[in-house]
């Protein structure tokens, strides 16, 4: 008989962790092995809590701060903002299907159409003195202004080429597709959370590209009326709902996210806890072992093996979805600095599990030796930060963990 012992990962508790035992549970008995499944329940004993229920978040608002009935100035502005986060040229690309729905048949002008008038001005928009300084002064280089006027200026020049739209509209739509564009370069620059302009500095960027681009004194960081299809408000009332929501529920929110961010966070600072708790439970289960550990629980798994002999009794260990080669790579990995082998106790089958569309799972064949770990590349079909946890219902992992654990003449 193999024991398998399942070590769970960051933010479960004692109802998840039940489901979780249940479903591996019924996984296992269809492979039809004399296999006996072990509990490692460490998140109630060892995982991060609010010790005094959240007194240090901010206040709840109060009815003051109730939802009002029409967004603020300020919210639109954010709304709006936000839309160009995700795509500067989002303004632009409604435009344009504005202009194709209402099928507006398109009249040669006499004088100089909207994208002529301002793809020359793009062009000399980076040597603009006033441009050139509002940049400076907020950590945008010039270049980056320059890169970004081209590609508008490209953008004007094929899809909007016949528009026929107020050029007064085009500039304001253009400048803040120039803006959008280039901060969205700067931000490669900066920290993961980007450049640190607050509003007021974006604003008098905006203000110095809408001046060179001949609209001084235009609006700033608004959605122009003219594109506004009607599926727009809708988005502008979500975003403002999510973000009036957020605000409302944030002890809420905080509570729920305290165990998964809290639980590493925890590790990292007293990680010797969880350590002692699995080498309890290792010591206790009838060898030979199987460690089927998922994410955090993988990592505390890998630091406890490199750290202590448990090879009398553990015959494999089975991360799943594990970030310890990237900690290892980092040099943050509890026990071992970077550069230094796995121990000769370590067990010689390590099985990796990932998902290559989960954003938490790494691969550890390149950084411990591919004779010391072998990488097992699954498809859950979900996405993202979904197929962290969907593992557990996949039957190909149950089908590949048989073959690798059972069926090579190793046992």
């Amino acid at each position: 008989m193999t024991s398998v012992v399942l070590v769970h990962g960051t933010g479960v508790r004692d109802d998840g962790y039940t489901a979780l035992f249940d479903l591996v549970a019924g996984h296992l008995r269809k492979l039809d092995r004399d296999l006996t499944l072990v509990p490692c329940f460490w998140g109630e004993k060892h995982g991060a809590h609010l010790h005094r229920d959240g007194a240090s978040l901010p206040p709840r608002p109060g009815e003051a701060d109730a939802r009002p009935a029409e967004p603020t100035r300020e919210e639109t502005r954010l709304a709006s903002w936000a839309l160009l986060d995700a795509d500067p040229f989002a303004e632009l690309l409604l435009l344009a299907e504005e202009e194709q729905r209402h099928v507006e048949r398109y009249v040669p002008r006499q004088d100089d159409t909207p994208p002529e008038d301002l793809c020359p001005r793009l062009d000399a928009l980076s040597h603009d003195p006033g441009v050139r300084e509002a940049a400076t002064a907020h950590g945008v280089r010039a270049t980056e202004i320059e890169a970004a006027a081209r590609e508008v200026s490209e953008f004007l020049g094929t899809t909007l080429r016949e528009t026929t739209s107020p050029l007064s509209t085009l500039r304001q739509l253009t400048a803040r597709a120039v803006v959008a564009t280039a901060l969205a370069s700067a931000d490669q620059r900066w920290d993961p959370a980007g450049t640190s302009l607050d509003g007021n500095s974006v604003d008098e960027l905006l203000a110095a590209v809408l001046a060179a681009l001949g609209e001084p004194g235009a609006a700033l960081g608004f959605v122009s009326s003219v594109t506004s299809p009607v599926w727009l408000p809708f988005w502008r009332s979500a975003e403002w709902t999510a973000s009036w929501r957020v605000r409302r529920r944030r002890p809420h929110l905080s509570r729920q996210a305290a165990p998964p961010i809290g639980d590493i966070l925890r590790y990292q600072t007293r990680g010797e806890g969880l350590r002692d708790h699995i080498a309890q439970v290792l010591r206790a289960a009838a060898p030979p072992v199987v460690i089927l550990a998922h994410s955090l629980g993988g990592v505390a798994c890998v630091d406890l093996l490199a750290s202590e002999d448990h090879s009398s009794s553990v015959k494999a260990l089975v991360t799943v979805g594990s970030q310890a080669p990237f900690l290892y790579e980092l040099d943050a990995l509890a026990s071992l600095t970077f550069g230094q082998p796995l121990p000769p106790s370590f067990p010689r089958r390590w099985i990796n599990v990932y998902d290559p569309r989960d954003p938490l799972a790494y691969v550890g064949a390149e950084i411990f030796g591919r004779d010391r770990v072998t990488d097992v590349a699954v498809n859950t079909g979900r996405p993202l930060l979904r197929a962290h946890s969907a593992y557990w219902d996949h039957k190909p992992l149950y089908q590949r963990l048989d073959r690798e654990l059972f069926d090579d003449g190793r046992d």
